[in-house]
């Protein structure tokens, strides 16, 4: 009918959810709250996940994990950093998030703690529901926790964007 239109999409940001509250979670909590994105940190050991470390967090949790995967806002977990620095409870977590809806799931360290992990878990990577990004984020040569988040998050936010993550000028 001859009528113009402008049509915005709009939707909510990013809800991730960060496995493991040491030192290293910081600069991810951090950054992902400057990009806008809501923040859940869960850890259930009583010594990490302190508010005075994590005041840009939107939530610290510190129950069970099996009360963790029931939480009211699993299902708006878009993505999953998993960096507790234990073997089993990385397992466990990655093991229970199998079930979930999130986009993306990542596990800090190098490919043979993945497999370990993997193996505690009782997982097969080809049979894995979610894929599984270990080592997690891109490769940008990052040494200290500051790059290492920037590398995860960037690797995230490209994959729910269904973007490639590549150079945009060429000159990598």
């Amino acid at each position: 009918d001859n009528q113009t239109w402008l049509l915005t999409n709009l939707s909510p940001p990013p809800h991730l959810l960060v496995v493991g509250a040491g030192v290293d979670a910081q600069p991810v909590v951090q950054m992902a709250k400057t990009l806008g994105w809501i923040v859940t940190l869960w850890d259930s050991r009583p010594a990490n996940g302190r508010r005075e470390h994590f005041m840009a967090a939107d939530q610290i949790l510190r129950q069970p994990l099996d009360l963790l995967i029931q939480h009211k806002f699993a299902a708006q977990w878009n993505a999953a950093i998993v960096m507790s620095h234990n073997l089993q409870m990385d397992a466990d977590t990655i093991r229970a998030l199998q079930g979930s809806a999130i986009e993306y799931l990542a596990l800090l360290g190098p490919v043979s703690r993945k497999q370990q992990v993997l193996a505690l878990a009782q997982l097969e990577e080809q049979e894995l529901c979610i894929p599984l990004a270990g080592p997690a984020g891109l490769n940008l040569g990052a040494e200290l926790p500051e790059g290492i988040a920037l590398s995860i998050l960037a690797e995230c936010h490209a994959v729910l964007q269904g973007a490639a993550g590549q150079s945009l000028s060429g000159v990598l």
